[in-house]
């Protein structure tokens, strides 16, 4: 498995709807894969932040910058762009 496999799967991996296999193939490539795995810490970390109760409160300019960021990695125009 390689990193475009593990992040294609990666959604079902962290639900936990992924079937046992998959999760060890995952898991014996994050043992190996630094940057799979800090994608992953990462991911894990914005769940929780979520998923808490209390707001958590970002600047505008960090949130707008956040947003463009993911809209380039989704490939869709942001709110901000002024195309």
């Amino acid at each position: 498995m390689d990193c475009s496999e593990v992040l294609q799967q990666l959604s079902d991996y962290l639900d936990e709807e992924a079937r046992e296999a998959l999760c060890r193939e995952i898991e014996a490539h994050l043992s190996r894969c630094h940057d799979c795995q800090v994608q992953v810490d990462t991911i894990r970390k914005t769940i929780v932040l979520y998923q808490n109760d209390r707001a958590v409160e970002m600047p505008l300019r960090v949130s707008q910058t956040l947003e463009a960021v993911l809209a380039r990695e989704y490939e869709r125009p942001s709110d901000g762009d002024a195309r």
